[in-house]
């Protein structure tokens, strides 16, 4: 008997060895399970526009929303596409936006014809131009005037920078508080160096 117990003992002691290790593994396994996969941002994120920004704004105050968010974008900016696949493409961040903002993508190399908010149409290059974006990424929030009422120039890196953005909009809080400031607050980081690519440059 004691010959016996002793030869299964080992193999008791494995699976027992194996079960719990199938037990701490299996919260790593459900978390993973449980975060949601990313979603294509060009469906997700933006409004399917036709480019009649008037038109977005009446959308977005019957709506209910707060405003229009621009994003002014190129085809080659590693910036832009960096915001759009780790950003962007977050449903959480979606489902944030999409609730407070219509947002828009507007190519500054573009060719596509724009209605800006003064009802003058003009190519989405020559828009870009005019509301002067030399920089990308460059995100403008309009606010239901019309009026654009806050401008981030640059790569936002994280998606707690870009709600904390939303939230620092969606507050009025830059009529008195620099955003890094509010997001500080916020226990949000913001890197001190600013991420763009030049409209008249293309990186490698």
């Amino acid at each position: 008997m004691n010959a016996f117990k002793r030869t299964l003992e080992p193999k008791v002691l494995c699976t027992w060895l194996a079960a719990g290790l199938l037990w701490c593994l299996q919260p790593t396994v459900d978390a993973h399970a449980s975060e949601p996969a990313p979603r294509n941002p060009r469906e997700f994120f933006f409004t399917q526009s036709f480019g009649e920004l008037p038109q977005e704004l009446q959308t977005a105050r019957a709506q209910g929303k707060l405003g229009i968010l621009l994003f002014f974008e190129a085809d080659r900016c590693r910036y832009c596409a960096a915001m759009l696949s780790g950003v962007m493409s977050q449903p959480d961040v979606q489902d944030w936006y999409r609730e407070r903002f219509v947002s828009i993508a507007i190519d500054i190399h573009g060719d596509l014809d724009i209605t800006d908010f003064d009802g003058i149409t003009l190519p989405e290059k020559i828009i870009a131009e005019h509301r002067r974006v030399f920089m990308t990424p460059t995100l403008s929030f309009i606010d239901l005037n019309g009026a654009e009422v806050y401008r981030h120039v640059g790569m936002v890196k994280t998606v707690e920078a870009f709600v904390a953005m939303g939230e620092y909009v969606a507050g009025k809080h830059y009529f008195d508080t620099e955003f890094p400031v509010y997001a500080s607050s916020r226990g949000v980081r913001i890197p001190a160096n600013t991420l763009v690519t030049p409209v008249d440059e293309s990186p490698e």
